[in-house]
């Protein structure tokens, strides 16, 4: 496996198919923001219509430390990256991959702690695989990582 972190280049190439991951990162920021703030402004769920119930037996108590996640993580990140992406940012192919896999991870933390799940929720775990595998594809494209 070789891997070469940042390249000389000053912009990465930018296969067709990033523009899906571009997609995708905006989907997650478009759909993390508001819901990260209503979490802020009422901890309890009760803005999100989500029941209290549900995080009141967890770790987290309340909502808001999801909302902090959320907003700045999965809102606020991944508009970043999207930025980065469009702009063909070396780091750009990394930090997909890295946020992707931070979303599988939330995704999961949320299912397992959870007792009911959402259509969202499973929508949110297929973006954050795609991200990843899409990372993948596009670290291999530039030469930044060789796995086969």
């Amino acid at each position: 496996m070789q891997v070469e972190f940042m390249p000389d280049a000053r912009r990465v190439e930018r296969p067709r198919y990033v523009w899906i991951a571009i997609a995708l990162e905006l989907f997650t920021a478009l759909g993390a923001i508001p819901v990260g703030v209503m979490f802020l402004a009422d901890p309890t769920g009760q803005l999100v219509q989500v029941p209290r119930g549900w995080i009141e037996a967890t770790v987290f108590g309340s909502y808001l430390v999801p909302g902090i996640y959320l907003l700045f993580v999965n809102g606020f990140a991944m508009l970043a990256l999207a930025a980065l992406s469009v702009r063909r940012h070396p780091i750009a192919p990394w930090l997909t991959g890295t946020l992707g896999a931070g979303l599988v991870i939330w995704i999961l933390v949320e299912i397992l702690v959870l007792p009911e799940t959402m259509l969202l929720t499973w929508l949110f775990l297929a973006t954050g695989l795609a991200l990843g595998v899409l990372a993948l594809a596009w670290l291999r494209h530039t030469g930044q990582l060789r796995l086969w």
